[in-house]
């Protein structure tokens, strides 16, 4: 079973949520079902689209926040029990549910490809928004000079200290590649042996964390000194913080938040409506407003406020220092790359 970027978001906020809304109970013709990943995510999805949508058709859009996992899509279709319209997943998780056939093609007709930067717009995924894995540090721990690039992250005598990676190694393996040399644009494919072995090297200043929320902590009460983290939360403690936690774009990685459609979902094609809804400007805009999450339309990007291009990984002089993930590369060695990793934190 593979696990989703935000599988560990927060169980106790999501678990609330599980069929909050059951199939049986929904009108299919005036409401929709979007599955994502519980918490004040829902809040503010709602703020930035669903509200606007509702206003504007009056089709309802509620929320569950179980978490959208691949298996669970899976199952729901593979069973003919499907809940959810709309899913919010991983870029290889889309793809591979894309290659298991549970996912409807995107309507291009009501969804506009040319309104999503490259590479995000695929055949059975669509991306709404972006973020980026990037490396932040308590500044406080390296006043006469930071670690701003991966090369300095594993170089555990110039910056002493214990640093984090994503439990499930997206982030973490190109970073490993980076440091090892790998040009921003030739990181993929990436050699798993060489990246688990490459984390292996930090020994026992190398720890994991499972979701923004463990990841802040550690940061914050300082039993890490820098970590491999989501933009978007690096952005929020940076101001929170006023600057204790600082972060950089240098060596980033940017990803897709990939909207997908299951197969026989209960609300038909009205899931391509909101979908396109998604896709206006200035709702993304609101949504890095309110989440610091990048926008997926080239036009957002390009109307981005001037207070929040700083945080926004779509913004050209952010997007040249990152590279940018491949999903199909994760799609194919996900499985392979995890039992390496956790085989290798077993040993450490």
């Amino acid at each position: 079973m593979s696990f989703s970027r935000r599988s560990f978001l927060g169980a106790a906020g999501a678990a609330g949520l599980i069929h909050a809304y059951p199939r049986e109970a929904k009108a299919a013709a005036s409401e929709l079902t979007v599955a994502t990943w519980g918490g004040e995510e829902i809040k503010d999805l709602t703020a930035a689209f669903a509200k606007p949508f509702t206003n504007e058709t009056g089709t309802r859009v509620l929320f569950d926040g179980a978490g959208p996992s691949e298996g669970k899509i899976k199952a729901m279709v593979d069973q003919s029990q499907v809940d959810w319209d709309l899913c919010d997943v991983d870029g290889y998780v889309a793809v591979r549910l894309a290659n298991a056939g549970v996912l409807s093609i995107i309507d291009y007709k009501k969804v506009k490809r040319d309104a999503v930067m490259e590479p995000f717009a695929l055949e059975h995924a669509i991306a709404g928004y972006t973020y980026s894995f990037v490396l932040a540090y308590n500044a406080a721990a390296y006043p006469e000079r930071p670690p701003l690039s991966w090369k300095d992250f594993f170089d555990r005598r110039t910056f002493p200290g214990r640093r984090a990676v994503w439990r499930w190694m997206i982030g973490g393996f190109e970073a490993a590649a980076m440091a090892a040399g790998a040009p921003r644009d030739q990181v993929y494919p990436i050699d798993i042996e060489a990246a688990v072995a490459k984390l292996a090297t930090l020994g026992d200043d190398l720890t994991v964390w499972e979701s923004g929320d463990h990841v802040r902590q550690m940061l914050l009460d300082g039993s890490i000194t820098m970590a491999c983290m989501w933009h978007s939360r690096a952005a929020q403690l940076g101001a929170e913080s006023e600057g204790k936690i600082a972060w950089t774009f240098e060596e980033g990685l940017l990803c897709p938040g990939m909207w997908v459609v299951p197969k026989k979902n209960p609300g038909g094609n009205a899931a391509f409506d909101f979908l396109a809804a998604m896709q206006q400007p200035k709702r993304q805009l609101e949504l890095t407003r309110l989440r610091s999450l990048g926008p997926s339309n080239p036009a957002a990007t390009a109307a981005m406020p001037e207070n929040l291009r700083p945080i926004d990984p779509t913004q050209p002089q952010n997007l040249q220092q990152q590279a940018i993930i491949s999903s199909t590369w994760w799609a194919e060695n996900y499985d392979k790359a995890r039992l390496k990793f956790q085989d290798q934190l077993e040993r450490m």
